[in-house]
């Protein structure tokens, strides 16, 4: 007697694959992620990063690497114009493809955290995402022009990820953002000093007008943040984007501050302190040679490197594409003309009034141009963050204006003492 059970099973797991497969969309063996990854040493990595992970559950993960991940923030390190074309404002970024096995033990080694986050997008919209990824990783195709702000490795994936959502990351992303790109910029680099404090000098107005979120996200942290919050309508209700949310490695460091310290008072007892020693500097070599000498090379030496800031701030905002530089007020703390004290103090090293007396007309435009800016911070125009650069040059050149005018006088006294002996004999 042949019993019927098996051969019922038999049928009835053939039809319920047989729904499975009918149901079944293309799209639907795809998992889309978006990976955040945290700050790391180097200066160009204190932003962190952002990529897409694709994950084709239908390929092994021994073929397939564990996915494909694709990540806009390649550029070369060892290009010949990678200098150059930073500093222009014209770097070439592009549109990579690595496996996520490889992905993950790069920034492991480099002690980066990572974080993903799982999509919750219907199939058509991850197999739209996907082959947009593909025609976009074409090397016709892959090229941009980055920039740190407006367009990088967190925008690029933003905008693919809104355009999946059908602009819903947009929307939920309208309104203000809670902190100025200036401030976004000073938190990340606080570790390390002198970025931060380059970050200050090169950054102009642009950075401080608000923003909303949508354009905060160009740092990958606030796009994951971005992305908890995005909703969106299905056939039962809303569901959020994300579906899942892991942490697949902890970095060992500090994670960055939430905030931008406030560096004025700092940055104002160095400028004082700076000030007083050039001003007691210059009043000692009025008599002593040894202590004008001193003096003349700080000058020399200071005058240079604000003269040179100042010289690069007006060529990056006349002669470059750097957009966030433009208009800064930061040039009137760094006269561009004080690049030359270092051939003004060779008169003043010799001990000769007359260059001298140069040095200290230079010193004395530069003192009033920097006072011009502190004066632009009571015109309801004149918006830009540069407090604690003013902070810092004002004292300075004040002090410097001092410690040569005191230093011009001694000279010229003493040329008068001479001129009179030479009179008598």
């Amino acid at each position: 007697m042949v019993r019927p059970w098996p051969a019922l099973a038999v049928v009835l797991g053939l039809a319920g694959l047989g729904a499975g497969l009918a149901h079944a969309q293309p799209g639907d063996e795809l998992s889309i992620h978006v990976m955040t990854m945290g700050p790391g040493d180097h200066p160009f990595f204190k932003f962190g990063h952002d990529a897409i992970w694709v994950q084709d559950r239908s390929v092994p993960p021994a073929e397939s690497g564990g996915g494909k991940v694709y990540n806009f923030g390649t550029f070369r390190f060892d290009s010949p114009r990678l200098i150059s074309d930073f500093v222009k404002g014209r770097l070439t970024y592009w549109l990579s493809v690595t496996s996520f096995d490889r992905t993950i033990a790069s920034y492991q080694s480099d002690n980066r955290s990572i974080e993903v986050q799982e999509l919750d997008l219907s199939a058509a919209d991850k197999l739209a995402l996907a082959q947009r990824l593909e025609v976009n990783a074409r090397p016709e195709n892959r090229d941009y022009k980055y920039d740190y702000f407006f367009d990088n490795c967190s925008t690029r994936v933003r905008d693919a990820i809104n355009a999946a959502t059908g602009g819903r990351l947009r929307a939920s992303a309208q309104g203000p953002a809670r902190m100025t790109l200036r401030e976004q910029a000073l938190r990340l680099t606080a570790d390390l000093p002198w970025e931060y404090l380059t970050m200050y000098l090169i950054l102009g107005p642009a950075t401080d007008e608000p923003v909303d979120r949508w354009t905060e996200m160009f740092i990958p942290q606030e796009l994951a943040r971005g992305l908890r919050a995005v909703s969106l309508a299905g056939v039962t209700g809303s569901r959020p984007l994300v579906r899942s949310q892991e942490v697949l490695f902890r970095a060992q460091r500090e994670p960055p501050l939430d905030y931008p310290p406030d560096m004025r008072l700092p940055l104002l007892l160095a400028g004082v302190g700076l000030g007083c020693a050039l001003f007691s500097l210059g009043l000692a070599g009025a008599n002593w040679a040894v202590w004008r000498v001193i003096f003349a090379l700080i000058v020399a030496l200071w005058g240079f490197v604000l003269g040179f800031v100042g010289c690069f701030l007006t060529f990056v905002w006349a002669f470059t594409d750097h957009v966030v530089a433009a208009r800064n007020e930061n040039i009137l703390q760094c006269a561009p003309w004080a690049i030359l004290f270092p051939v003004l103090m060779i008169g003043v090293l010799r001990g000769r009034s007359a260059p001298a007396r140069r040095a200290f007309v230079a010193t004395l435009l530069g003192a009033a141009l920097a006072s011009i800016g502190l004066l632009l911070k009571l015109y309801p125009g004149a918006h830009q963050d540069n407090a604690p650069m003013v902070a810092l040059m004002l004292p300075t050149w004040f002090g410097m204006l001092l410690g040569m005018m005191a230093t011009w006088r001694g000279l010229r006294r003493r040329a008068a003492v001479k001129g009179r002996a030479e009179a008598k004999s």
